[in-house]
């Protein structure tokens, strides 16, 4: 009965949202997305036939399955047009916020790689866009980055601040010249080894070779501002920053178009907030790299149920959060859930309790969430 009501739900939520689209959605595909979610939400995989098992349709297992692998495979489902509601309510609720936005690479089966894009939101990421590659290792091509990039533009074509963070893949030139033509900043990692040039007319000197000559050690940060980047393509005017972490065993070199009062590393460490996306979407959520899917187009439409999926539970562990409720499912004196387990785990109790008409979908950026560990009594008064 719990599978049904909450099959039930979703389908009702996405015909809902669907409505209002300015283009028809099929009831076919609203139903199996539906009966898609429902199968992740409470199955232990994303392969096809361990999300047909809790399907609760009075179908046979290998129909419900087949039934799925139809809707991976069937080019009418877009999945950018069907996201593309949710990516509009997560820029509303973002309002005039600096929208942070996270590009990175996951595996996805034996044979593929997924590129996302992401908005920055409390510890976590909420995937935007993404496209699935072949290729099991390897870094993609500046072209494949800046495709995605072009895709995403038009959402946020009018928002006030845009900045996009990215690891070391990503600092190539086709994305900076792209990022700098679109008037999006930019803080990215870079190798090492990479030429600089502090100033006009002097010598080209690798990052390493600098910071050393900076003598910079660990728990220090230094910035370069005005340098030209890579000898190669000489991207002049930007900001390098250093910064070496007390128990790393080397530094992080930066690149960025930001002044150093803005503090680019501290604005980087919200990058590494997608690792909290990318394990909900597989070891401690949706087992994504369990998949034996093979076809990148494939991937994408699962992908597709997997975030919406991701949105439905960061909603619920935020509504949880900014209700005072969290000790529903979380401890009353200390923090030890993410906001993905306190949806998931909401989510589960909700169901046991026959209570899914409780069920609520928040995404706030107005909220401080409660830092993991244990809060002192004090403090929780506060």
């Amino acid at each position: 009965m719990s599978n049904l009501a909450l099959y039930l739900k979703l389908k009702d939520l996405l015909q809902g949202i669907y409505a209002g689209h300015n283009r028809s959605i099929d009831g076919w595909i609203v139903k199996t997305l539906a009966m898609m979610i429902t199968g992740m939400l409470l199955g232990p995989h994303v392969q096809l036939f361990a999300i047909a098992m809790c399907i609760p349709i009075t179908a046979k297992l290998p129909s419900l399955t087949r039934r799925l692998e139809r809707f991976v495979a069937d080019e009418r489902i877009e999945v950018g047009t069907l996201f593309e509601s949710f990516v509009i309510a997560m820029i509303a609720c973002l309002g005039n916020e600096t929208a942070y936005l996270v590009i990175d690479c996951t595996q996805a089966g034996p044979k593929c790689r997924t590129l996302f894009i992401g908005l920055c939101y409390h510890h976590t990421v909420l995937p935007l866009v993404w496209k699935t590659h072949r290729g099991s290792k390897g870094h993609l091509k500046g072209q494949q980055h800046c495709e995605l990039l072009e895709q995403l533009y038009p959402q946020f074509r009018f928002h006030r601040r845009v900045i996009v963070l990215g690891d070391a893949e990503f600092s190539n030139e086709p994305v900076m010249t792209w990022l700098h033509a679109h008037h999006w900043n930019f803080v990215l990692r870079f190798q090492s080894n990479y030429l600089i040039q502090t100033a006009p007319d002097s010598l080209w000197q690798s990052a390493q070779a600098l910071y050393q000559a900076a003598h910079l050690t660990p728990g220090q940060v230094q910035h370069w501002e005005q340098v030209s980047f890579t000898e190669a393509h000489q991207t002049a005017g930007l900001t390098m920053t250093v910064q070496w972490g007390e128990r790393e065993k080397e530094p992080v070199c930066l690149i960025s178009d930001l002044p150093a009062c803005e503090q680019p590393h501290l604005l980087y460490d919200r990058r590494y907030w997608v690792e909290t996306l990318f394990g909900n979407c597989k070891s401690r959520g949706f087992q994504l790299a369990r998949t034996e899917m093979e076809q990148p187009e494939h991937i994408d439409r699962l992908v597709l149920a997997i975030t919406i999926a991701t949105c439905l539970t960061l909603g619920l562990g935020t509504h949880l959060i900014v209700t005072q409720q969290a000790d529903q499912v979380d401890r009353a004196d200390r923090r030890d859930l993410s906001l993905f387990q306190l949806g998931w785990r909401w989510l589960y109790r909700l169901l046991a309790l026959n209570r899914l008409n409780e069920l609520r979908m928040v995404l706030r950026w107005d909220f401080q969430l409660p830092s993991p560990g244990f809060q002192p009594a004090l403090q929780r008064a506060a």
